[in-house]
């Protein structure tokens, strides 16, 4: 990769993101300053080429692995990138996943493009009719880790045992979730927090 290729890239993958190369540095926790186009030549006329650690820390918050990178940097055209997200089928989420800080643990991820991936975003495959008729075979759910969570929101719920529902959300109290069953919206019912071990909103699904 020459130089001018890997500015084009940070530029190419700040526009696919829809932020300036500062707004991009901002998001992956750098200086603001970090690929202003003042700091790429050094004081004495020199070239200055970004750190591996800044390129890392973007690739990581844009969704992007290092080939896609490269692929960014080789091409000549301004087309912007989809960036892509991490996606399951909803069968493999059988009860037998670990969960850390939050976060699904299994090998079975594979990567699926998505336009958005800013807000730690998952994408699950519904290949069964355990849901209809809300989410139909085929349906694919965008899920976001950390997005706040509001009434009339439908939520992935992952009990202690690893095992997965889909419910729509009315109130948190200090010992449960009020929830509304998404297969039947008028029964409301009642989840211990004690029996939820993992919660995430639900921002998008296909139709």
């Amino acid at each position: 990769m020459q130089y001018e290729q890997v500015w084009n890239a940070v530029d190419k993958l700040a526009e696919s993101q829809g932020l300036s190369p500062s707004g991009l540095a901002k998001k992956a926790g750098l200086d603001a300053t970090t690929f202003n186009k003042s700091k790429r030549i050094r004081p004495d006329g020199k070239k200055r080429w970004p750190s591996l650690d800044s390129l890392n820390k973007i690739l990581e918050v844009s969704g992007l692995n290092f080939e896609q990178f490269y692929n960014l940097a080789e091409s000549d055209n301004d087309t912007k990138f989809t960036p892509s997200i991490p996606f399951i089928k909803c069968s493999q989420l059988d009860g037998n996943l670990a969960i850390q800080d939050k976060e699904f643990v299994t090998s079975d991820w594979t990567q699926v493009r998505f336009p958005d991936g800013r807000d730690k975003l998952y994408a699950i495959d519904i290949d069964n009719n355990d849901f209809m008729p809300t989410y139909r075979l085929g349906t694919l759910l965008v899920v976001s880790k950390n997005s706040e969570v509001r009434r009339g929101d439908r939520l992935v719920i992952i009990d202690p045992k690893g095992g997965m529902t889909i419910k729509e959300f009315i109130r948190r109290t200090a010992t449960s979730l009020e929830v509304k069953e998404i297969t039947s919206p008028h029964t409301e019912s009642s989840i211990d927090l004690c029996e939820v071990l993992l919660v995430n909103r639900i921002v998008w699904a296909s139709q």
